[in-house]
């Protein structure tokens, strides 16, 4: 049975939280950022934060530096 999009977005009850503490997004941009240099504690802060880690990875390519690179795609509202 398929649902239309209407059913589909007034469903609240399936809202899968993507980015939940300790799960398996963060513990991967977690490690992608580890794999590209990022120190422990950086890699962290990023991974938890709503930047956009390909942007970061597309940067680096470009030439940036990793800290360079976080400075462009941090988000303004945070430090």
């Amino acid at each position: 049975m398929r649902r239309s999009l209407r059913e589909t977005m007034s469903n609240t009850d399936d809202t899968v939280i993507i980015r939940a503490p300790g799960g398996e997004e963060i513990s991967w941009r977690t490690r992608r950022m580890t794999s590209l240099g990022a120190d422990a504690e950086l890699a962290a802060t990023i991974a938890h934060s709503d930047a956009d880690v390909h942007d970061i990875e597309r940067l680096l390519k470009a030439g940036c530096s990793l800290e360079l690179a976080w400075t462009i795609v941090r988000p303004a509202d945070k430090p």
